[in-house]
């Protein structure tokens, strides 16, 4: 879904998809399996270059988190001078182009803000790299002498913590989460500004998926659990506003129409509108909330 948004946006940079080398030869042109016809699809319809690589998997105390080395594969990825890495489990809202013109760093990476104040750390589902032979030899080293409890985070937190570039979190690194009330005041970054969901969307660019325990933006998730998940309505001026809300369950049916609509028929004038992004259908919704 994150090349539909790059299209969409005409983002104007290269398009790479590293993929299980398993699932398609590169050179293909038939369609022999599902995972197969997305890929090839990809490839044709969004100009995707498909990189088959091997899944850089390791055993730890989560397997949710085994394969998620496989992204500091963007360090190899030597041809280019700069990667930006953007998760799967990631959105665009707006285009993010600009980054490629940040001065010079080996890896620019937003601060983990919603583990503030007791983790200071920084953030790997965005990412800006340089791509180099001896970078990656150190990111290759570290992996292998990774605890069961160091993932890709932890790799990239080991090696740049000190040294990386960082990028501003408002407006590259937004998690859903937040819309709930997590650590808004860190996301805000001052004492001065009150949480405003509208004015928040309407300022981010990226937009990671992040509300455990709800399942990932392309499974659905049980009613008791988004329930239980969804950001609350609050009050103002005596009237129950429920924008964050609304925003909130927007970012995932969305995401799943956006998805299912790609994997049914793929890109088509007819269903284009549909398909026009997260912030169009919410427009009139946030100027009705927002006045």
């Amino acid at each position: 879904m994150v090349f539909e948004r790059l299209q969409h946006l005409k983002s104007k940079a290269d398009r790479v998809l590293l993929y299980p080398s398993k699932m398609l030869d590169p050179l293909a042109r038939g369609e022999t399996t599902e995972d197969a016809t997305l890929l090839i699809r990809a490839r044709d319809v969004y100009g995707v270059k498909l990189v088959p690589i091997t899944i850089q998997h390791r055993q730890g105390s989560d397997p949710t988190w085994a394969d998620s080395f496989t992204k500091l594969l963007a360090f190899n990825q030597t041809q280019y001078n700069r990667v930006l890495s953007i998760d799967s489990d990631a959105t665009l809202l707006q285009n993010i182009d600009e980054l490629f013109l940040s001065p010079p760093a080996t890896v620019a990476v937003p601060r983990a803000y919603w583990l503030y104040p007791e983790k200071k750390i920084v953030a790997s589902h965005i990412m800006l790299v340089q791509p180099s032979v001896a970078e990656f030899a150190r990111i290759v080293a570290k992996v292998e002498h990774a605890e069961r409890e160091e993932y890709d985070m932890e790799i990239i937190n080991d090696l740049y913590k000190d040294s990386a570039m960082i990028l501003p979190h408002r407006p590259y690194a937004l998690l859903t989460r937040s819309f709930g009330g997590d650590h808004q005041d860190y996301y805000l970054g001052n004492d001065n500004e009150v949480w405003n969901p509208a004015a928040v969307y309407r300022e981010a660019k990226y937009l990671h998926f992040s509300d455990w325990p709800m399942h990932k933006p392309w499974l659905k998730s049980p009613d008791s659990l988004i329930k239980e998940s969804q950001p609350d309505c609050v009050i103002r001026n005596g009237t129950e506003d429920c924008t964050g809300r609304e925003i909130w369950y927007s970012f995932y049916t969305d995401f799943r129409a956006r998805r299912a609509g790609y994997l049914t028929e793929g890109p088509s004038e007819a269903g284009a509108e549909n398909r026009a992004g997260i912030r169009a259908p919410l427009q009139s919704y946030i100027r009705a909330t927002s006045t």
